[in-house]
């Protein structure tokens, strides 16, 4: 462990003065790890970094953001939350131009190790499975061996919340809230209510995603986050996910043999990840999957399962063998994928007999 943060530390400190960028996932744990990067490269620099993110749901580089990155001028690359070497082809293509910092809790596919890449998952400083260490809080114990940053505490608990690893850090947690005077339970505070607004963002209007990183940037509380303009998004999300919570209840699919529950989804907005987070506390011990389809060329498709007895990961990974285009991955507890919609019956008939 401390070879690997010695390395980190050597990196950051060796590409300071160079044109650097900060490419983050777009859920909670995403966009608190984003912000705090930000916020530490330029407390050690004393220069902002640039901020992308891509299309939700998409955790690899794509080619696209690979040519803005070279047309930008980036010399320095850090990836926050995402799972960049499912597809390691769009990395080698930006070491051509760049260094590249990976830093991530998602389940390793390849070593993506170089001269030009430091590639930092959480299992490989605690042994532990990566769902319990967010990549909001990993950025957070990272960069605070550089640079003071107590004042990000409540950012990298917002982070928590929205990967469900509250039990995990529930000290950093509680000592965090204590310190900003929330008296709630976290599921009731206003870092949760933060965590909402940030899923609704992503859900319902993307083009806010910039306007909420900017204050996120300059908020000295979580309260600072709750803007009118931006909760109305929260309100239209609320009424979406509470009508296909109730569909879900009536209509769901149960295979009691395997623990199993199916559900597909028609929703207006993309609510996969809201929905079956929702509902799998209430089925903390079934394996929860909920497909969500537009109808167009791509179904996608999510996985919950709370009490680790299952991998979800590896059951989508072995769920779409044999299926062209499709891609599967992410935690032991959570797990997301996305399969052409013509194969969805052949999908759903291997997930039942892998579950």
């Amino acid at each position: 462990m401390k070879q690997e943060i010695e390395r980190f530390k050597q990196l950051i400190l060796k590409n300071k003065e160079k044109k650097t960028a900060v490419l983050h996932h777009t859920d909670p744990d995403g966009i608190c790890s984003g912000v705090i990067t930000a916020t530490a490269l330029e407390r050690i620099s004393g220069k902002k970094p640039l901020m992308f993110h891509q299309n939700p749901g998409k955790v690899t580089v794509k080619p696209s953001t690979v040519k803005k990155l070279k047309e930008e001028e980036i010399e320095f690359l850090i990836t926050t939350d995402l799972s960049v070497d499912q597809f390691p082809e769009t990395i080698k293509d930006t070491e051509e131009f760049a260094e590249i910092l990976v830093l991530d809790h998602h389940k390793t596919y390849n070593d993506l190790n170089s001269s030009r890449t430091l590639m930092i998952k959480s299992q490989d400083l605690t042994g532990e499975e990566g769902s319990q260490y967010p990549a909001s809080k990993l950025c957070f114990d990272l960069f605070s061996e550089l640079t003071d940053l107590k004042d990000l505490d409540w950012i990298a608990c917002i982070g928590l919340l929205g990967d469900n690893a509250y039990n995990s850090w529930m000290d950093f947690v509680d000592g965090t809230m204590e310190k900003y005077y929330i008296k709630e339970k976290p599921e009731k505070s206003v870092l949760f209510e933060v965590k909402k607004l940030i899923e609704s963002i992503e859900v319902m209007d993307l083009s806010k995603m910039d306007d909420l990183i900017k204050m996120f940037l300059s908020a000295k509380k979580p309260e600072d986050l709750l803007k009118k303009d931006l909760l109305s998004e929260l309100d239209e999300m609320e009424k979406e996910v509470a009508y296909w919570r109730m569909e879900f209840e009536q209509k769901k699919e149960v295979f009691p043999e395997k623990e199993l529950i199916y559900f597909e989804i028609k929703p207006e907005h993309s609510i996969k990840s809201v929905l079956i987070n929702r509902v799998s506390d209430r089925y903390k011990n079934k394996t929860v999957i909920i497909v969500q389809d537009f109808g167009d060329s791509h179904v996608y498709f999510s996985a919950r399962r709370q009490d680790f007895k299952v991998k979800v990961n590896d059951l989508l990974e072995k769920s779409i063998e044999g299926i062209p285009d499709s891609t599967a991955g992410g935690h032991i507890p959570a797990a997301a994928g996305k399969i052409p919609r013509e194969y969805l019956d052949k999908f759903k008939k291997q997930l039942i007999e892998k579950a």
